[in-house]
């Protein structure tokens, strides 16, 4: 979604000359029924998405002065951020601070952005506790990765610190996870020295972010082994 198609905004030269106009038609555009041609005192200014219209209540023969077309102007921005935020998400879920970014990345203002990000809340749309807990079950359960791992990557999706622990405290026993990744790795790996073995399964299993604990756990070795 291209940049101007996204946030249009009506350019002070297409005001009218007029302190007040009226809308004289509503039409119909041919190529998008959902969207809505304005004409002011029989002139053409600009599309609108039914959405908008609706929102604002505007309507044949209603007086428009220029304070309303930067609110008009300000509506089909918030219409069009919820329109590319939805797009966004039918894609995967994302985190709040996710969205922000992309909204923010299209050149949309900060007032936008925040009425956006609340809406999708309100809608349900956008919830990080849920997010988080559900991205902690499938990285651990799934992906066999461990909880440092998981905590990481939450992190760098803006996820806030009390959601990732509250995720972390109800999402699978990640002990099984090593487990289970320690048995394939040793499977393959079976001609190796012993000790060259624990090393690098050692290694392994800390690259997919299990503890030290866990690890141990998992390859069966003491503390004095694994230093």
């Amino acid at each position: 979604m291209r940049f101007r198609t996204l946030c249009p905004s009506i350019p002070p030269s297409l005001y009218p000359f007029q302190p007040a106009v009226r809308i004289t038609a509503l039409e119909p555009q041919k190529k998008n029924k959902r969207r809505v041609s304005v004409f002011l005192d029989g002139n053409f200014l600009f599309g609108l998405s039914n959405d908008t219209v609706g929102a604002l209540g505007l309507h044949v023969g209603q007086v428009v002065e220029r304070a309303d077309l930067d609110r008009i102007a300000r509506e089909e921005q918030f219409y069009k951020a919820r329109q590319y935020a939805f797009l966004l998400l039918s894609y995967k879920a994302r985190t709040t601070s996710e969205l922000q970014q992309r909204l923010t990345r299209k050149g949309l203002s900060p007032d936008i952005v925040a009425a956006t990000l609340q809406r999708l809340a309100e809608l349900k749309m956008v919830d990080d506790a849920g997010f988080a807990r559900r991205f902690a079950e499938d990285r651990i359960a799934i992906g066999h990765k461990g909880k440092w791992r998981v905590r990481g990557e939450l992190l760098k999706r803006g996820v806030a610190k009390e959601h990732i622990e509250d995720a972390l405290a109800t999402a699978p026993d990640e002990k099984e996870a090593a487990r289970e990744v320690a048995e394939k790795y040793l499977s393959r790996n079976r001609r190796l020295d012993p000790d060259v073995l624990r090393r690098r399964l050692y290694a392994f299993l800390a690259r997919r972010g299990f503890s030290p604990d866990t690890i141990r756990l998992a390859i069966n070795v003491d503390d004095s082994e694994s230093t």
